[in-house]
């Protein structure tokens, strides 16, 4: 009872029973099964009351216990809310993902670049893909996912990083939008370039 627990720590009904000495007997152990979840929370306590005692009185009556959290959930952000895609080569745009919770275990996730208008020319070839990991004590990792330059005349274009199948966490989503060349007269009528300009925005 009391403390910041509740039945649903504990599967649902609040732990109770009764605890019998034989004669000769001067100690019992009691286990209070705490359920386990992946939830990050504050840590939470209770505690155990003794009550209605037979043929013994109580003197201390009250012991308190608390349950640390040991879950941990992983964040992505976008790191520019602007970049150049460039003309030629390939740009960088930046995602960092952070954990927050509990640092003390490994955990990982994996990632892909998909929906939105991008496709896998816009990368190279291949979308990209790959695990992000861990180390114990580690809050903050970088993806980096290489934008192919081009000069190309074409509408904005968008893609989407996607985290999935978490060990040890929770996931959430960012996605990237791309702002391709465009063209304008330039005085005398011959046509100049403007420079590229893509944009990151971020959801999840």
């Amino acid at each position: 009872s009391g403390g910041t627990a509740n039945a649903a720590d504990f599967g649902g009904t609040l732990p109770s029973g009764t605890v019998t000495f034989a004669a000769g007997e001067t100690s019992k152990t009691i286990t209070v099964n705490v359920s386990g979840d992946t939830t990050v929370e504050p840590d939470e306590s209770f505690n155990v009351v003794l009550s209605n005692p037979a043929g013994a009185a109580i003197d201390a009556g009250a012991a308190s216990s608390t349950i640390l959290n040991d879950d941990t959930s992983l964040s992505i952000t976008a790191d520019q809310t602007s970049n150049f895609e460039g003309n030629a080569g390939t740009t960088p745009f930046t995602f960092t993902v952070t954990r927050t919770g509990d640092p003390l275990t490994a955990v990982s996730v994996d990632y892909a670049v998909s929906g939105g208008t991008a496709d896998a020319a816009d990368f190279g070839g291949v979308l990209p893909s790959g695990t992000v990991n861990f180390a114990a004590g580690e809050t903050s990792k970088t993806i980096a996912i290489n934008v192919s330059g081009d000069t190309a005349v074409e509408p904005d274009e968008s893609f989407t990083v996607t985290l999935s199948n978490p060990v040890g966490t929770s996931i959430s989503t960012a996605s990237g939008v791309i702002r391709t060349s465009v063209y304008r007269m330039a005085a005398g009528g011959s046509p100049s370039m403007l420079p590229k300009l893509p944009c990151l925005s971020t959801s999840g």
